[in-house]
């Protein structure tokens, strides 16, 4: 259930600085520069291209300086020591850029400059110069300069847009997080939370944003980090009175994805307000984007007017241009409702929201565990609720699991595209996978699909989530004979439109999913799936929660198994009778289990206890 909580649709940052790119990048600024000269330098009188080009129709000095200076990247800032560069110096990172290197007896000179600030400029720019020609020998180069450079000034925010274009390029993850922590850290120290919250943001989605990885970790230097910027603003709370008879518990949840495309955690939030005890509980939403935000987006239109529907009030945060200040209001606006308790949907999906918990604006705080801890259980938290048993091995709160057998719609209540609008034969065996890019990245996973294509002329297979170009194998394992059956479609939001046509759906390996189980279960479509294995630690990279909510053994194959996950899909495929069967166990089940009031009214015996032992303690 754990969502990426940005938007699908957007390249990430490692694919726009994979070298490819870099070398487009550099071709495009080449012809640039080609089209100023012919159009403007060189039509000027003689005298002029003499001095341009010298005697021997080389470009002189002067051009190779001017070119390098109109393609640098690296500038330092206006606060930076002004480092006067020789026309030596300019000459030797212009020749770089055009392509030919410096001998390390030119270099000498200026890397042993006594000054720390002058040497962390000059490796700076010449990591940028050496980009010019991304190849992967001047990238690694390239790579050994910025490092340098990085070091040297002390973890300059200056420094780090091109230490993360160069150490993208050679895929070097786990340097891009380091530095992501590191200036974070340093912008802490010198208290400029709103950029340390976006430096700490950067490492927590390093993985996923690079590797296309689900993988999450706690760092408690960074979490310390941000306690140590809440602790002047943190809100003390006096010993609660005990509930009087008629009063209700008052709940402010700290809402997670308002702005986003078919956001998990907005729907769960809409049951959880759909089903709440209206006579025992005041449910208030807080946001942490601005109401304009909200307003602007399609989505937080559609989940606004939603909320409302159900007479839930929704506060958003309020305008400011630095983002401290936008979280500080928003904390004082959910003190000023006087909670007894804040839920949040997801405490660590990113700083800014660890941020308020650590302001601790409400007396008890719980976070619903809805996917990896380190994403949703931050410390600052009292206790958690898990919808599913995996992920509370490794909490490290206390935590109740509670089984979310949420409903969905029943294949009735949707407008189903015909198979005519997405190009599939009526007489086709539809198999559809849906989940987040990073859920399509297993090379295992794929060449089971492609064995089932190949063995099935009429079956296709739907992958919706990724792009073809967010898989980056799929060229070398998908034969060009079976492409035109195999479709990525991208991130939708008409994912339940899409679903109807299925007539398998398969969960994604290694990590599996949960909505998009429960919502095949629910329309009658079997569903095949690897079990988990509880005996490993949890890993959002390698689990499925799928045995929360089906129990059908012989659509189960063991965690693994390929060969047995290929024979259940297999005989999906080529038994239509037994397809039908199985579609109507997994029908019958969930009608059996889908009772979302009882899930709620779980969640709020929780409530009570929580503030019942809080307003009796010392």
């Amino acid at each position: 259930m754990s969502p990426a909580f940005r938007e699908e649709n957007t390249p990430s940052l490692g694919e726009l600085l994979k070298p490819s790119r870099l070398a487009a990048s550099a071709r495009y600024r080449s012809r640039l520069v080609r089209q100023w000269l012919v159009r403007g330098f060189l039509s000027r009188t003689l005298g002029a291209s003499r001095k341009l080009w010298g005697d021997n129709k080389g470009p002189s000095p002067l051009l190779r300086r001017n070119l390098w200076a109109a393609n640098r990247t690296y500038k330092p800032m206006a606060t930076a020591t002004a480092l006067n560069l020789t026309k030596d110096f300019k000459d030797i990172l212009s020749r770089t850029a055009g392509g030919r290197l410096a001998t390390q007896e030119e270099l000498l000179p200026y890397l042993t400059l006594g000054s720390v600030d002058e040497r962390a400029q000059v490796n700076a720019m010449l990591a940028d110069a050496y980009t010019h020609q991304p190849t992967a020998e001047r990238l690694a180069q390239a790579k050994v300069f910025i490092q340098r450079a990085w070091l040297l000034s002390r973890f300059s925010i200056d420094i780090l847009p091109l230490y993360v274009r160069i150490v993208a390029a050679t895929g070097d993850t786990a340097a891009l997080r380091d530095a992501f922590k590191r200036g974070g850290i340093n912008a802490a120290r010198q208290g400029q939370a709103s950029e340390a919250l976006a430096l700490f943001d950067r490492w927590h989605y390093a993985y996923h944003d690079f590797d296309h990885a689900d993988r999450y970790e706690y760092d408690f230097d960074i979490m310390n980090s941000v306690d140590d910027l809440a602790a002047p603003y943190r809100y003390v709370h006096d010993s609660a009175p005990a509930l009087a008879p008629d009063e209700k518990i008052r709940l402010a949840c700290l809402v997670q994805g308002m702005t986003q495309v078919n956001s998990n955690l907005i729907k769960i939030d809409l049951e959880l307000a759909k089903y709440r005890d209206r006579s025992r509980f005041d449910l208030t939403f807080f946001v942490l984007e601005s109401e304009d935000e909200v307003l602007s987006s399609p989505q937080g239109r559609e989940y606004l007017d939603a909320f409302e529907k159900l007479g839930c009030h929704v506060v958003t945060a309020p305008k400011a241009n630095d983002v401290e200040k936008m979280l500080l209001g928003l904390a004082r606006r959910i003190n000023e409702s006087r909670p007894h308790i804040l839920l949040t949907s997801a405490a660590l999906a990113t700083f800014r929201q660890y941020y308020i918990t650590s302001l601790r604006p409400a007396p008890i705080q719980v976070g619903l565990i809805q996917g990896p801890p380190a994403q949703f259980a931050a410390p600052t938290l009292d206790s958690c609720i898990g919808w599913t048993r995996h992920p509370l091995l490794d909490c490290p709160l206390d935590s109740t699991w509670v089984r979310i057998y949420l409903d969905s719609p029943a294949r009735d209540e949707i407008n189903f595209y015909d198979r005519t609008e997405m190009d599939l034969p009526e007489s086709a065996c539809v198999l559809l996978s849906g989940g987040r890019p990073a859920k399509f990245q297993d090379l295992q996973f794929w060449k089971v699909i492609v064995d089932l294509m190949a063995e099935n002329p009429d079956a296709f297979f739907l992958a919706v989530g990724p792009q073809e170009d967010q898989i980056p194998f799929l060229d070398e394992v998908v034969p060009q004979e079976l492409k035109p059956r195999i479709r990525c479609l991208g991130w939708r939001e008409d994912f339940l439109e899409i679903l109807g046509t299925a007539d398998i759906v398969i969960d994604t390996y290694p990590n599996g999913g949960g909505l998009v189980v429960v919502q095949a279960m629910s329309m009658g479509i079997p569903v095949a799936a690897q079990r988990n294995d509880y005996m490993r630690p949890f890993t959002q990279t390698d689990w499925s929660p799928v045995e929360d909510f089906l129990d059908q053994p012989d659509l189960l194959a063991t965690r693994g198994d390929f060969e047995r996950f290929k024979q259940v899909i297999s005989k999906l495929i080529q038994d239509p009778g037994y397809r039908r069967e199985s579609g109507e166990r997994c029908r019958e089940q969930h009608l059996g289990q889908a009772n979302p009031a009882a899930t709620v009214r779980r969640c709020e015996e929780i409530y009570t206890q929580l503030v019942e032992r809080y307003s009796s303690s010392t």
